[in-house]
């Protein structure tokens, strides 16, 4: 008997966003089927991310798409977990948690799969050779991202935002160079929107991935994440380094790499010949507008579920 697949809503947080629910709602805009969620209140959820709740039967009819992290597998799947089978939808899957992901996924006999990284999608496919595993590019939602004014009339010299770039990327500039970088665990940007109208004011952008600002948690995972995307669509100059998967999903290399030696240097001479990088910055928009959106990974995971005999 065909499962029909009814995807529920992430978690919101009241007072932070979900990264997650721009996936979710791509797939309602699809028009895929979705199920109510039934998350704890809020004096339960220390139970349930810690503990489950035995299963006592599974529906035969119906499957859960959910949309979860391994930090929380059991909080982003509460309660589905217990009364039908889970299609889990796994972002920031790194290897101290694999071992986690995958005795969780033989205690829910989880037959399908999907991952935002190419390489934990491969070391899964590895462990479990029969299950049905999808590997599919973390999207965002490219409406939000305008592309802002022409590099020469930006305001922002160099932002570095998220994580800390120290371990890879430590340079003081003169101070007539506008310099915005993330401090700690502060945020740097009072609102998204206003973190949206930065990044259409900025000129460069300094971008690792994770594996190389933060190799204690990412081991040698290196997956493409939506700030690629966020500085693509801004039109900024991106320097650093590209993850593997967002050169070979656009053919080319967006990112400028860093020179070892004359750093400073390299930055100083690209924002002194700023107009040079225009027509650099107006491809990555156009090929992250092609490529980068949910709606279109979501269309992949669609096709996906019904090659596997599942109904959407």
């Amino acid at each position: 008997m065909q499962k029909t697949v009814k995807a529920v809503a992430p978690y919101q947080h009241p007072h932070g966003i979900n990264f997650k629910t721009k996936a979710f709602e791509a797939w309602v805009k699809a028009g895929g089927l979705v199920a109510e969620s039934h998350y704890p209140p809020r004096w339960a959820h220390h139970f349930a991310y810690r503990y489950e709740l035995p299963s006592l039967f599974k529906n035969k009819k119906e499957a859960r798409l959910r949309f979860v992290e391994p930090v929380s597998m059991s909080f982003d799947t509460f309660p589905d977990y217990c009364r039908y089978e889970i299609i889990p939808f796994i972002w920031d899957c790194w290897p101290k948690y694999f071992e986690k992901v995958c005795a969780w996924f033989i205690k829910h006999d989880v037959k399908t799969a999907i991952f935002t990284s190419s390489q934990t999608a491969d070391r899964m496919k590895a462990r479990f050779p029969q299950m049905n595993i999808l590997y599919v590019p973390e999207g965002i939602d490219t409406s939000l991202y305008e592309e802002g004014k022409p590099l020469k009339e930006r305001t922002i010299d160099i932002l570095e935002f998220g994580r800390s770039n120290k371990r890879v990327f430590d340079i003081q500039f003169p101070e007539t160079i506008n310099h915005l970088r993330s401090n700690g665990g502060k945020h740097l940007f009072e609102s998204d929107d206003a973190f949206r109208t930065a990044l259409a004011d900025t000129k460069i952008c300094i971008l690792f991935p994770r594996c190389d600002t933060q190799p204690e948690v990412a081991g040698d995972i290196e997956t493409l994440t939506q700030r690629y995307w966020e500085c693509m669509l801004s039109r900024c100059i991106m320097v650093g380094r590209a993850p593997k998967e967002l050169i070979e999903l656009i053919g080319y290399d967006p990112v400028i790499g860093i020179e070892e030696g004359t750093r400073n240097e390299q930055i100083i001479s690209i924002l002194s010949d700023i107009n040079r990088y225009q027509g650099y910055v107006d491809r990555n928009r156009s090929k992250a507008i092609e490529k980068s959106d949910w709606k279109k990974q979501i269309s992949s995971v669609y096709d996906f579920l019904l090659k596997y005999g599942y109904k959407c």
